[in-house]
């Protein structure tokens, strides 16, 4: 037996059939969906804006800060404290920076500075540091002279072949003397690439021991001691081993043939010598005759 439906029962259950819940939940999602999406859109361009408005007024802000700073006379460098282990060489430097307007420290010029300083024959390197508000600090490395040149005049010379200081006396200086019957005219770079070779190769005692070193000839070296007027010719290689064979033999040779004017050590399997004939000689050539 069929009971009549309530009418109100019946409407829910109509709307029911003919729209399930289950669709009509996901339609109402789908809408705040859109809304939320549109809204954060909104946001997000309002956001930009205000990001490049901020972003353009920090630029501002630092351009305005940097002028100020730029032309603000607090910063301009009026001290500069040079390290130098040598006072004339630190006087010279003080001298040349003085007639330079250096400025604003932070427009300051180091690299340039730093060339300035290193034109000097002295100096073969400079470290600088800015000190804020308005110092800088000078580091020199100077260079070190491993020899004395003889050209027409006598110079100090370091290992990179620069003339550092003409003298006028080579005494008292502990350094080996550089001779050559050309004055280094021909092949003197060469030459002295040969004469430093042998220079690194001998010990501490030993490069106290050298006098000179004669490169008249070109591709070998012709060695005088401080202590002996015996001249070795060493040849272009094997500087210390072929020193150390001289030292071995020297007192045998001159019981046996007296005082030596030269060894010649040039080759590998036998030596040569020469008995010294003039004892009161120079052991320094002064021309390329006197040389062998």
């Amino acid at each position: 037996m069929a009971l009549p439906l309530n009418p109100s029962f019946k409407s829910r259950t109509n709307d029911l059939l003919y729209e399930p819940l289950y669709f009509q939940r996901k339609k109402d999602k789908k809408r705040a969906r859109k809304k939320r999406i549109r809204k954060k859109i909104n946001l997000k361009f309002g956001h930009i804006f205000l990001f490049f408005l901020l972003i353009g007024g920090i630029f501002f802000f630092l351009q305005k800060l940097f002028i100020l700073l730029i032309s603000w006379d607090y910063l301009n460098i009026r001290e500069i404290k040079i390290i130098c282990s040598r006072e004339d060489i630190k006087k010279e430097i003080e001298y040349t920076l003085k007639e330079k307007r250096l400025g604003n420290i932070l427009l300051a010029d180091i690299t340039h500075l730093q060339q300035t300083i290193k034109e000097h024959k002295w100096v073969k390197d400079a470290y600088i540091r800015k000190i804020f508000p308005a110092s800088l600090r000078i580091d020199i490395k100077e260079r070190k002279p491993v020899a004395i040149l003889k050209k027409e005049n006598y110079y100090l010379i370091d290992e990179n072949g620069n003339l550092l200081e003409k003298i006028y006396s080579t005494e008292n200086l502990g350094l080996p003397l550089l001779i050559d019957a050309d004055n280094f005219q021909k092949n003197g770079e060469e030459k002295l690439k040969l004469a430093w070779k042998c220079l690194k190769s001998s010990s501490p005692a030993e490069k106290e021991k050298i006098k000179a070193l004669d490169l008249s000839y070109y591709g070998w070296v012709t060695l005088y001691l401080k202590d002996k007027k015996t001249r070795l010719i060493l040849g272009y290689n094997d500087f210390a081993q072929k020193l150390k064979y001289f030292h071995e033999l020297y007192e045998n040779l001159e019981a046996r043939f007296g005082p030596l004017e030269y060894v010649d050590l040039r080759f590998q399997d036998r030596l040569y010598i020469k008995p010294q004939e003039n004892p009161n000689r120079s052991i320094i050539p002064n021309s390329k005759k006197e040389a062998l």
